[in-house]
């Protein structure tokens, strides 16, 4: 039945419920107990430690929102989308998920505020910066990278077959954090080297992800600051979510950095959500208006537009700057260093 004006009001309002019932079951892992096969609420019980008839209220909830179906004998199982949950599933969900909430959630608890003075949401909320919870915090930082790399892994396919690394040597992913990205596309093409720089807090996994994925021998890691250095002599320079973590000064001052490390000649590639112009109601598009406010409450930052990004490039000494688009959430703004 095709949902009224009502339902869909009603499924707005209901967000911020519906989020903490997503998270509950990926906090105790239910998709991933129901992976091999369909269970009933009291093994689900045993298995969670939760009261059975509270985590029968979870359940339910779950088959309401889409994420589980309760079968004829009273067992449960995923949905397609309960299955976006799992941990393993190729576009899981799960690493967002235990990202956003519940340092996210108490952020936008402060969302008119943010709205109303410009106050960073997560700052009035943490008694301090996103980047000073990731270095106090060691669950959250494992946490926050691991949300980064499965983004990044959804996002190896379109840029190692959007960008031509033919004539490169060596490749740079400048706040690479586990090595997601330059893992990925060093495995797709094979000629290449790597090279993953990030502060220590992003790098504790990296060299054992690296290894896992097989191309340890061709990439190198480099403790750096973005705002200070990147290594040197690379023929293409990837920044993956990184300029929309940062205002336009910041985001100016990194790509100079990059420009100034690059040789004439040297590529940049930004991998980012676009804001569309003008926006549509496409999924696509919301994902990147609704990371565009997420980035301002967590961060003070934002999501930019093509000609946004190609202002601050033209400022920071770069030239042919274009678009590589696709029908899905990354695109691609592309620059030569000169």
């Amino acid at each position: 039945m095709t949902p009224t004006p009502g339902d869909r009001a009603y499924q707005l309002l209901n967000g911020f419920r519906a989020s903490q019932v997503v998270h509950a079951a990926c906090a105790l892992r239910i998709p991933d107990l129901l992976a091999s096969q369909p269970l009933g609420v009291a093994a689900l019980s045993n298995t969670t430690e939760i009261d059975a008839s509270r985590l029968e209220r979870l359940l339910r909830a779950l088959i309401g929102l889409g994420v589980l179906e309760q079968n004829e004998d009273g067992t449960y199982s995923n949905t397609d989308v309960g299955d976006l949950f799992r941990s393993e599933t190729v576009g899981s969900r799960r690493a967002t998920t235990m990202m956003l909430i519940p340092e996210s959630y108490a952020s936008w608890g402060l969302y008119m505020e943010v709205l109303k003075t410009g106050i960073v949401g997560h700052v009035v909320a943490h008694g301090g910066t996103l980047w000073d919870s990731v270095a106090r915090d060691p669950d959250y930082a494992e946490r926050f990278n691991a949300a980064m790399a499965s983004n990044s892994t959804e996002a190896v396919d379109f840029v190692s077959s959007s960008l031509d690394f033919s004539g490169a040597n060596l490749v740079v992913d400048v706040g690479g954090g586990k090595g997601a990205l330059i893992g990925g596309i060093l495995r797709a093409h094979t000629h290449l080297r790597g090279v993953v720089c990030d502060l220590a807090p992003g790098l504790t996994q990296t060299a054992a992800y690296l290894g896992e994925l097989g191309v340890a021998d061709r990439c190198s890691i480099v403790e750096a600051d973005f705002f200070e250095s990147v290594p040197r002599s690379g023929d293409v320079y990837l920044l993956k979510d990184i300029i929309h973590d940062w205002d336009d000064q910041p985001a100016a001052k990194i790509l100079a950095v990059c420009r100034s490390a690059m040789a004439g000649g040297s590529r940049l590639a930004i991998v980012e959500r676009l804001v569309p112009a003008p926006v549509t109601g496409n999924e696509a598009d919301l994902n990147a208006v609704m990371t565009d406010l997420q980035m301002m409450v967590q961060l003070g930052s934002r999501e930019r537009t093509f000609e946004e990004f190609r202002s601050l490039l033209d400022g920071a000494g770069f030239r042919d700057v274009r678009l590589i688009p696709s029908d899905g959430v990354w695109k691609i703004v592309e620059a030569a260093a000169f």
